[in-house]
């Protein structure tokens, strides 16, 4: 009995360790965990990758409307001249000359009236997107939409004609059967705002059609573009307006965009703006980054400098979100963490990589939230050291 006891303890032993090992890491996994109110809220994975879209290179609906959902909208892309190059007329040459922008830009709709237009495309922190050489983009810039064109609930299935009111020059084109964008609305040009006729498509509830829209903004300082269609059957009337032009024809933009009575009654012939829930974004985009979701509150800010090029940024957050820290030195350079897509509530990151002695940074802590609700805190001036 005594010999069979002596056998049997080191396999106690093991599983004595082993019991101990999962104790541990319970207890690490619980140390991760984060508790609020007495209730424990798990750490979880974010649903998307936040890092897919920076933040401080995304700009989300800079012209009005906002709401899409997290699947739905446009995603564009922004091209501008520097002061060498001339003033082109079509909005292929903006395109395939200028500069493409680093920055990704989200619509949830085009319906843009007339109005003027001179405040440039703010990020989704604040600052305007620049050039190169750090001028504000408010003229002599183009932009490319991608969309996924289907009919909502409410649209009958039936033939469509498109067109577009724009200033200045716009080009929508859709994927054929051949695969290729065949162009179906040209309104090419420096114009003010002008309706520019196009195709008929045929649409019924399972149609999907890949769009492209090109649209250039020549000299300051009037901005209008709305892609728009109409159900025809054989009764149709041939549109009486397509080709006429005028800031002042459709909308007062001296007067929040008042329509005037040459739009409203184009309304009366049956157009209408093309709506929000008919635009859906291609599979390329992946998800929309500016998906209104719920915003977290951010408290216990705490960035501090801790020597030898080190700094400690830590905070909570009222809901689970990711976390990154924004900073900007003296020069204006941003630089964003990335993000580990942990959600949580208890936030903390060590900064050292990039930073120079002496320099002094504005920093920010950022979180996202579960459905993409975005926050940055207030601005802390630290000097590393």
């Amino acid at each position: 009995m005594f010999h069979l006891k002596r056998q049997l303890l080191p396999l106690l032993l093991f599983f004595v360790f082993i019991s101990l090992v999962g104790c541990n890491q319970n207890s690490q996994k619980l140390s991760q965990n984060e508790e609020t109110d007495g209730e424990i809220h798990l750490e979880s994975n974010h649903p998307f990758d936040v890092n897919t879209y920076a933040l401080n290179k995304l700009v989300c609906d800079p012209m009005g409307g906002g709401g899409a959902g997290i699947n739905d909208g446009l995603i564009a892309t922004l091209f501008y001249l520097d002061s060498s190059q001339p003033h082109y007329n079509k909005v292929s040459d903006y395109i395939e000359y200028g500069t493409q922008s680093n920055k990704t830009l989200f619509f949830s709709e085009l319906n843009i009236p007339t109005r003027r237009f001179e405040l440039g495309f703010p990020s989704e922190t604040g600052d305007l997107i620049k050039d190169d050489l750090g001028n504000d983009l408010n003229e002599y810039f183009a932009i490319r939409f991608q969309s996924v064109l289907k009919l909502s609930e409410s649209d009958l299935a039936g033939d469509y004609e498109l067109a577009l009111l724009s200033d200045d020059g716009t080009v929508m084109k859709v994927v054929g059967e051949d695969g290729e964008y065949q162009v179906v609305v040209d309104n090419d040009g420096n114009h003010p705002t002008r309706m520019g006729c196009g195709e008929t498509i045929s649409l019924d509830a399972t149609s999907e059609v890949d769009v492209q829209i090109d649209y250039y903004q020549g000299p300051r300082y009037h901005i209008s573009l709305i892609p728009m269609w109409r159900r025809v059957d054989e009764f149709t009337q041939n549109e009486t307006q397509c080709g006429k032009r005028g800031n002042s024809m459709y909308f007062d933009f001296n007067n929040n965009s008042t329509p005037q009575q040459a739009y409203l009654d184009m309304l009366t012939r049956g157009w209408e703006p093309i709506a929000q829930e008919n635009w859906h974004l291609p599979p390329s985009a992946i998800f929309n980054p500016c998906s209104p979701g719920q915003l977290p509150i951010i408290s216990d800010l705490n960035i501090r400098a801790v020597g030898e090029g080190f700094v400690v940024a830590s905070w909570t957050t009222d809901l689970p979100a990711t976390s990154q820290v924004l900073y900007k030195d003296s020069s204006g350079n941003e630089t964003l963490t990335t993000s580990d897509n942990i959600l949580r509530t208890s936030h903390s990151i060590v900064l050292s990589q990039g930073l120079s002695f002496g320099e002094t940074y504005t920093m920010h802590a950022v979180s996202i939230s579960a459905d993409m609700g975005k926050v940055l805190s207030r601005p802390v001036s630290i000097t590393v050291q």
